[in-house]
C-alpha cells in the first residue's frame, strides 16, 4: 500500500480562547484565516501535525506480499545468505512469517483505529490493537481476509475495509499557536489596527523618532511569523526549520513492538 499524499493540515483545531474579539469577526473571515494559520504553521513545523481521516482498502498483491515478510535463502559458495525484510533470520524466532495473516501494514503514523468492516459486519475493538503506529495485529485469535472484492463496496460481502486517523496528535501548544497566529491573521483581514502582524515597511522616521519593522519575506524566509508566542512554539516543535520529517531504518534497530492504541 503506498501512503497517501499530505497536501494540507487535518484536524488542527486551533485554540481562539485567548482572541480578543475573535466572537465579533465575520464568521467568513474567521474560517479562512483559521484555514491559512494552520496551513502556514503545518508547513512550518515540518509538515507532521494533524490527524487525517482515512479509509483503507488492504489487499495483497501476490504470493510474497509485503505484509507477510517472506524470507528467500542465497546460495554461496562457503555457505547459505537469508535475505530478510523482518530483520531476523528463520521463520521461527520473531514470527517472520506467520501460519495465519493475523496482521497487515497501514500507512502510518496510525494514530487509532475508528472502525474495521469485514465481509459487511463491523469487527468488535477488542478483536485488534496497533503495534509500532503501524501494525493492525488481531488478537482474538482470528486473521485477516487474504483477498477481497475491490469491486463492491467497503461494507459489503467480499470486502474489507479500515478506518482509522492518520498522522500525529497537534500538541495544546501547537493548537495555543495557530489561535493566536488565526487571530492576527482575521484582524489582518478585516484592517483590524490592533493587528499585531509585522508590516513590509522597514523603517519609519516620526517627529525625530526612528522605529525599524522586520520584513515579513525575511520571517518567512527564516520560518517564522513575527509573533513572539507563535515563533516561540515553532523553534521548540520544529528547531532545525525542516520541511518535513526525516525517517532512519537500520537493519541493527531493535525491532520490538509496542502497543500505541
Amino acid at each position: 500500500m503506498t501512503q497517501p499524499a499530505r497536501t494540507g493540515p487535518c484536524e488542527w483545531q486551533p485554540n481562539t480562547a485567548h482572541c480578543k474579539g475573535w466572537d465579533t469577526i465575520d464568521p467568513a473571515a474567521q474560517a479562512a484565516a483559521t484555514d491559512l494559520a494552520t496551513e502556514i504553521l503545518w508547513a512550518l513545523s515540518g509538515r507532521r501535525y494533524g490527524l487525517c481521516l482515512s479509509t483503507v482498502r488492504p489487499c495483497r498483491r501476490g504470493t510474497y506480499d509485503g505484509w507477510l515478510r517472506q524470507e528467500p535463502w542465497l546460495t554461496l559458495p562457503y555457505g547459505s545468505l537469508a535475505v530478510t525484510w523482518c530483520g531476523c533470520v528463520g521463520y521461527g524466532g520473531c514470527g517472520c512469517a506467520p501460519p495465519t495473516a493475523a496482521e497487515v501494514s497501514l500507512p502510518g503514523p496510525v494514530h487509532d483505529v475508528t472502525e474495521v468492516v469485514v465481509d459487511g459486519e463491523v469487527l468488535p475493538a477488542e478483536a485488534y490493537v496497533v503495534q509500532d503506529r503501524r501494525w493492525l495485529v488481531r488478537v482474538d485469535g482470528g486473521s485477516w481476509p487474504w483477498t477481497q472484492d475491490l469491486t463492491v463496496g467497503d461494507d459489503q460481502p467480499g470486502a474489507w475495509a479500515v478506518t482509522y486517523r492518520r498522522g500525529v496528535q497537534v500538541p495544546p501548544g501547537g493548537q495555543i499557536a495557530a489561535g493566536q497566529y488565526a487571530c492576527e491573521v482575521a484582524k489582518a483581514m478585516t484592517n483590524d489596527s490592533t493587528c499585531r502582524l509585522p508590516r513590509r515597511v522597514q523603517s519609519v522616521v516620526r517627529q525625530g523618532v526612528q522605529a525599524s519593522f522586520v520584513d515579513p519575506a525575511q520571517l518567512a524566509k527564516d520560518g517564522i511569523t513575527g509573533l513572539p508566542e507563535v515563533d516561540q512554539w515553532l523553534r521548540v516543535a520544529n528547531p532545525h526549520r525542516l520541511p518535513r520529517d526525516s525517517v532512519v531504518w537500520s537493519p541493527d534497530l531493535d525491532r520490538g513492538r509496542r502497543r500505541t492504541s
